[in-house]
């Protein structure tokens, strides 16, 4: 039977300090990947096709994301980060929920969102918020405890389990399709439960488990794909999905700066979750053998896979695909430890390590509630802009060029940005291109020309080149270069990058 508990007095405390957490984050600033997001959900919103009429190599879920959230609420800072919260709050409802029973101790178990939804929320920076492996986390999770719950079943009811499991797991693909390998891991583990422990016969295997997870995962797929060839886009679809990644991995070098501090953010970020974690596996492998926790455990083995085999990408948010199953994991260590705790004579070694756990993450939420009062809340556009200068020192000269194009007398139109998408969001501007001015470093050279053709025949009023993405285009593709100064001519310089206006 599925189990689902009602919450408590306590559980409502433990929301009312996630949303609180979570109003710290609102007015977080954009940061480059957030802002390109951003300007391809409103580019679909306008009316444009996803990879026919704005390309980007990412699957289609987190641009559906940013629009959903930017219809309801806004495509701005708060409007994306807003729906983040509700997202994440209801989120915990539904951890709260599924797992109570996992947990023996009701005070315990009522701190799971707290050790994941808001440790997610304390150490991310806007680099880190509403990107794809922090939003999956949630349809992971209810793939995964929708598996656990059918290895109780039988039946219809087991068919039922996996074929929602399955339905989920087709929508965790729509965010990346790698995640495959997380979602297989679940899978397969009630697969060799059933024929080794329950040595059940292969039709039996094959009616109940296989064809509703197959049934289910292929759904949301096509109807993503009939709507891509409802519009004859299916081909750049394709290539995009299938042909791309392994060509742009294959031209790709690896960044051991990148790796090595991926790894540091990885292990100051989440060493107390880790080692109190450590806890539940060696109680499941000694004690109770618990199934979910198995699964939980190869959540982050597979994860830990997923985030290898992305290892010329190697960027430290990749590890937010981790923040579920440790933060469950730390939590049930904590159920473990809570008998012997209460045992002891004196409750110093208990304060102790409550003090050690949360201490470098109350730090952190001390640091930016502190930054967002000294700001009066970041209520007007002034305080908000001083707010987020905290946390990306770049916001305000990024700003500044937006605003150099948005004076009286300038030129309307589309704009093509070589560097960060944030001057789209703050000039009010779209892409005059296809093709992206974000992440140069992975086109594959085919796309240079065809980039260069786009310009030529959208002909943008304006024409921004960071230096950083300078460099990269003298690099792999200086023939732009040499049409920008052929078609346009120098406006401005700045410390950020070289302004191009039209020749008349």
């Amino acid at each position: 039977m599925i189990s689902i508990t009602k919450l408590h007095k306590i559980d409502f405390i433990v929301l009312i300090i996630i949303v609180l957490i979570g109003l710290v984050h609102l007015p977080f600033p954009f940061d480059g990947d957030q802002a390109f997001f951003r300007l391809g959900a409103l580019e679909m919103q306008q009316g444009k096709v996803l990879y026919r009429d704005f390309w980007d190599v990412k699957q289609p879920g987190i641009f559906c994301f940013y629009l959903l959230a930017g219809n309801l609420f806004g495509f701005n800072e708060i409007g994306i980060h807003a729906f983040e919260l509700i997202y994440m709050v209801f989120f915990s409802i539904i951890l709260l929920l599924t797992l109570k029973n996992y947990f023996r101790h009701q005070i315990i178990a009522s701190l799971v969102p707290l050790l994941t939804v808001g440790v997610y929320y304390v150490i991310s920076g806007p680099w880190h918020l509403t990107q794809v492996e922090a939003l999956v986390g949630f349809p992971l999770f209810l793939c995964l405890w929708l598996t656990f719950q059918s290895f109780k079943s039988e039946g219809k009811q087991r068919f039922i389990l996996l074929l929602l499991s399955g339905f989920i797991g087709g929508i965790v693909l729509l965010f990346k399709l790698i995640f495959l390998l997380i979602l297989f891991s679940f899978w397969l583990t009630i697969l060799m439960y059933s024929i080794l422990i329950k040595r059940q016969s292969i039709q039996k295997i094959f009616i109940e488990i296989c064809l509703p997870i197959f049934i289910g995962i292929i759904f949301p797929l096509l109807v993503v794909a009939s709507y891509f060839a409802w519009f004859n886009s299916f081909s750049i679809v394709y290539q995009t999905f299938f042909i791309y990644p392994p060509l742009i991995i294959a031209n790709s070098a690896l960044n051991q700066n990148d790796f090595i501090l991926g790894i540091k953010w990885f292990l100051q970020n989440f060493y107390p979750l880790v080692l109190i974690a450590i806890v539940a596996i060696d109680a499941s492998w000694r004690k109770s053998k618990n199934i979910l926790t198995l699964l939980l455990i190869v959540w982050c083995i597979f994860g830990f896979s997923v985030i290898a085999l992305q290892y010329k990408a190697f960027w430290e948010y990749h590890f937010l695909l981790l923040f579920v199953p440790i933060g469950i994991l730390a939590t049930k260590g904590l159920d473990i430890l809570w008998d012997s705790l209460k045992e002891l004579s004196s409750q110093i070694p208990t304060i102790m390590l409550i003090f050690l756990l949360f201490l470098p993450f109350s730090s952190t939420l001390i640091k930016k509630s502190v930054t967002l009062v000294n700001n009066k809340f970041a209520l007007t556009e002034d305080t908000r802009l001083k707010y987020q200068t905290v946390f990306r020192k770049k916001y305000p000269s990024l700003h500044s060029e937006a605003n150099f194009i948005s004076q009286p007398g300038s030129i309307a139109g589309e704009i093509y940005v070589a560097g960060d998408p944030a001057i789209y969001y703050f000039s009010g501007r779209t892409q005059a291109t296809i093709l992206r001015g974000w992440a140069l470093e992975y086109f594959l050279p085919e796309q240079w020309l065809t980039l260069v053709e786009q310009l030529d025949s959208s002909k943008p009023p304006y024409i921004f080149i960071d230096y950083e993405p300078q460099a990269i285009i003298k690099e792999n593709f200086p023939k732009l270069l040499e049409f920008v100064e052929q078609k346009y001519q120098i406006l401005r310089q700045s410390n950020n990058g070289i302004w191009y206006i039209i020749k008349s």
